[in-house]
């Protein structure tokens, strides 16, 4: 008991610091998109960052030295006597184009943060806290409409928008046969997503103030428990070589945001138009992942394929042309490690890796869809 006291105390400590990670998630926009203009924003590759570098593959991935918060049933892997605990730092810089503008943004923030322990032999823990969505948009616009130009009207239309909602997971592994293993997450998602807008009349050709100015303001906060379950077994299993098949499943969730909405009129007459309160309806969508994962002292090889079923989950915002649809999600990742117990060359020592990642969006904006592609790399030390 004596020796156990220590680890005792590092568990509490990391487990008061989750919260505060979460909410140093929030602290800076973790998202720079137009496209976060809808929905609760662009989902994040899930993941740590040894995976991220592999395009994200890791459903299969079982190693008794690294935390896999994409699957708790790898948490059975983890060997008596061991502590794990991952820290990731994440910076962006986003560059955004059209024909006429282009801008960019950087951030720099703290991405996750998780811990895991064994139990016993065949059963381990983990606790993890991540980021699910980010909304993040600065979109500003001129009216050239003929009718107002002629009246000597200027109308200038601004939109902001920034949040995030994070996903804080509690994990159990176990390990049921010889091969097979199990899982189940216990999720908590909470965030809060602001959205505004101001529309300013102005005179085009005399000085002076504007005609009328409206702002509206926006927000969603979301607090709301769900599941996620998961297996993996081993296909071939010896010392030298691991092949495993693994998949997950998050049931489909409502979300059920608490919102409040307002529209006020700016200037001297300044008066609020309009306030309301309540809930309203976001899915979250069943989503099905499976994944195999292949490994020797030297290499390690992942392909995932997630099904995610968004198709009748929400319906669309007919004003704005969207709509969702089903999305297809394929990673592929691929690492070398030249000679792991190489002690006079330190670059044998490190694990190089390569990836790339594809899905055709949850969202079609006007009849679009939109195809999101990344290739990865990445170098573990």
């Amino acid at each position: 008991m004596r020796n156990s006291k220590p680890i005792i105390r590092v568990v509490l400590t990391l487990l008061l610091a989750l919260p505060m990670a979460s909410r140093a998630q929030s602290s800076s926009l973790n998202a720079f998109s137009p496209y976060t203009f809808y929905g609760i924003g662009d989902f994040h590759t899930q993941g740590p960052a040894y995976m991220r570098s592999m395009g994200g593959a890791g459903i299969g991935f079982r190693n008794a030295l690294k935390i896999n918060y994409l699957n708790p049933a790898s948490y059975s892997i983890l060997k008596q006597k061991t502590f794990l605990f991952n820290v990731g730092l994440e910076g962006n810089n986003v560059y955004s184009k059209t024909s006429t503008a282009r801008t960019s943004h950087n951030s720099f923030n703290i991405r996750d943060i998780a811990i895991a322990l064994p139990l016993t032999k065949g059963i381990g823990v983990g606790v993890s806290v991540t980021p699910l969505s980010s909304v993040g948009y600065r979109v500003q616009m001129a009216e050239t409409d003929p009718e107002y130009l002629a009246a000597d009207k200027y109308v200038l239309y601004n939109y902001m928008g920034d949040g995030d909602v994070t996903q804080a997971k509690l994990g159990l592994g176990l390990l049921t046969f010889k091969r097979l293993s199990l899982g189940a997450d216990l999720i908590y998602y909470h965030g809060r997503i602001s959205r505004s807008y101001t529309t300013t009349i102005t005179p085009i050709l005399s000085s002076g103030s504007s005609y009328n100015s409206v702002m509206g303001q926006a927000t969603e906060t979301v607090s709301r428990i769900g599941m996620n379950f998961g297996m993996q077994y081993d296909l071939i299993l010896n010392d030298n070589r691991i092949l495993t098949l693994g998949a997950t499943y998050r049931p489909r969730l409502n979300l059920k945001p608490e919102t409040q909405d307002r529209i006020y009129t700016g200037g001297i007459d300044a008066d609020t138009i309009l306030y309301s309160a309540g809930k309203k309806d976001f899915v979250l969508p069943g989503t099905l992942t499976t994944g195999l994962s292949y490994q020797t002292m030297k290499i390690g090889i992942g392909l995932d394929y997630s099904w995610e079923q968004w198709t009748g989950s929400n319906p669309p915002d007919r004003t704005d042309g969207i709509a969702f649809r089903n999305n297809h999600f394929v990673k592929a990742g691929f690492q070398i490690t030249p000679n792991p117990i190489d002690i006079r060359h330190p670059l044998n020592r490190w694990s190089y890796r390569v990836g790339c990642r594809f899905n055709d969006y949850y969202m079609r904006i006007n009849g679009r869809r939109i195809n999101d592609l990344a290739i990865t790399a990445g170098v573990g030390i």
